[in-house]
Formats: structure tokens, C-alpha cells, sequence
């Protein structure tokens, strides 16, 4: 029997997905998202204790930042499926090894990524951090006006540093994953792929997770006048080693639904 043949993948194909995925993966992923940066800018309090803070809190006090998160995520989908599609294809002309091409590809989506998120990152940041017990829910608009008192333009560049260290090995691992585990995820279901996705995601989210609190307390304002390194060694002096591991756990989740869907995006980039 005749079989019908698909239509080819487009540009708008991958848009399309990107805002449907989008608005998906922020509802599901905002409170992972929420408790990390209370749990990351609060490094006084154990994670237990600011998690329990939440619990039958209103709703409004949880979902803080979501507003700025809708943005951010429909900012990325702007240009997103641009530098996960057309971007990698363009690199691939070069006919680099594949972790030669991996890195190149890795650092440009890294910087792009970095610079056009940072100043809707460092607001959500401030809108977040605060623990439910404490302080009461701030607007996006209170939390700009924040950063610009405190810190001028400069920032809402702040944790730039930090972000693009751990922005790079997350587009390169992605590449990479992406083309080692191709063939074993075509024909698989959404969740075979989001499970595909989660075990890629774990190794680099862990290696990461000390830059992203690193990012956090900085984004957060609780870097004063001291180097990244000086930060560091304050966090732990005061907190220890664990503390470079706060809020693992909700970056996984995150991890996992963003991975799953630039999977699917690569996809169909190799259907166009």
C-alpha cells in the first residue's frame, strides 16, 4: 500500500513547537524553578527549612518570578530554534571533527545565550530569592528598580561570569549527547525522550550546579564588592562544600524538560 509522504519541516515548524513546549515546560518547571533560587539565595537556611516555608503558603508568595520567567522563556523561543537549528548546520559546513564542531557550536550559543538572558535573569533572581516567611511577594517592575538603585545598569549583567561557565558546557554536552544518542531515541515516545533527556542532563547539571549558585548570589546582590573568587571562598567558609550543590534536584527537572525539547527541535532541524 501506498504510504504518504510527509511534508518536510520548516522554520516555523520549530517555532511553533518552541512556543506550544515553552509554555509547557515553564508551568511544569516554575516551582523547581522558584525553590532553587530561594533555596540557592539563602544558603543560611537549610533546603528543607525554605521548602517547608512554601508549603500552603498562597499561591501568590510561589509564584513569584513566573511573570519574569514567561518572558525569558519566550525570549529564548525568539531565537532559540535559530541557534539549535540553522546555527549547528552552518557549523557543520566547516566539516569539523564533531568535537571541534561541538565546541565551536557550544561557544556561540553560550555567549548569545548569556547576553540576551542575563537582565531578565538578574530580575527574576531578585523576585525570588525571597522565602515565603520573610518578605513579601515583589513585582518585576520592584525588582528592576532594585538592581538599577543598587547596582546600575551594570546589573543586570550581573552573574554573566558564572552563567556563561555553565551555559558552555551545557550547549556542548547537548550537541554531543544529541548526535551519541540519535539513533537510539528515533521512533521513541515523548517520555522515552525526556527520559533520554534526564540522564544526559544529570551529569552536566551536577558538574554546573556550583556555577549556578555562584549565579544566584551574585544576581541575588550578595556578592558586595568581591571577586567571584572571594565569593566562593566565603560560601565555603561559611557553609561548607554542600553548599555548592543547593538546589540540584530543581535544576534537574528544568534541566531534563529543556534538554527533551532542544532534542526534539534537532529533530526536526534534520527534517528541514
Amino acid at each position: 500500500m501506498h504510504q504518504e509522504k510527509r511534508a518536510p519541516k520548516t522554520l516555523w515548524d520549530a517555532y511553533a513547537f518552541s512556543v506550544g513546549y515553552t509554555i509547557f515546560t515553564t508551568c511544569i518547571g516554575h516551582p523547581a524553578e522558584r525553590l532553587k533560587v530561594a533555596i540557592q539565595t539563602n544558603l543560611a537556611q537549610s533546603a528543607y527549612s525554605v521548602i517547608t516555608q512554601f508549603a500552603g503558603v498562597n499561591v501568590k508568595h510561589f509564584s513569584t518570578g513566573f511573570l519574569s520567567c514567561v518572558v525569558r522563556q519566550l525570549g529564548k523561543v525568539a531565537y532559540r530554534p535559530l541557534l539549535i537549528t540553522q546555527m549547528p548546520k552552518e557549523i557543520d559546513k566547516l566539516q569539523l571533527s564533531m568535537f571541534s564542531g561541538g565546541v565551536l557550536k557550544g561557544a556561540i550559543a553560550s555567549v548569545f545565550d548569556t547576553v540576551v538572558v542575563s537582565p531578565i535573569e538578574n530580575i527574576k533572581t531578585v523576585q525570588m530569592k525571597t522565602v515565603a516567611s520573610h518578605t513579601k511577594p515583589i513585582t518585576p517592575f520592584q525588582a528592576m528598580n532594585t538592581i538599577y538603585q543598587q547596582r546600575g545598569l551594570a546589573g543586570f549583567f550581573s552573574g554573566s561570569t558564572p552563567t556563561l561557565g555553565k551555559a558552555f558546557p551545557s550547549w556542548f554536552y547537548l550537541f554531543m549527547t544529541y548526535n551519541a544518542i540519535k539513533t537510539k531515541r528515533e521512533k521513541q515516545t515523548f517520555l522515552s525522550t525526556i527520559l533520554w533527556a534526564t540522564f544526559a542532563s544529570a551529569p552536566v547539571a551536577f558538574a554546573t550546579t556550583p556555577l549556578d549558585v555562584l549565579k544566584s548570589q551574585e544576581q541575588a546582590g550578595n556578592k558586595g564588592q568581591q571577586s567571584l573568587g572571594q565569593l566562593a571562598a566565603q560560601i565555603y567558609k561559611n557553609h561548607g562544600i554542600n553548599a555548592f550543590f543547593r538546589g540540584f534536584n530543581c535544576r534537574l527537572v528544568h534541566k531534563s524538560l529543556s534538554t527533551a525539547g532542544a532534542y526534539m527541535i534537532l529533530d526536526m532541524a534534520h527534517k528541514i
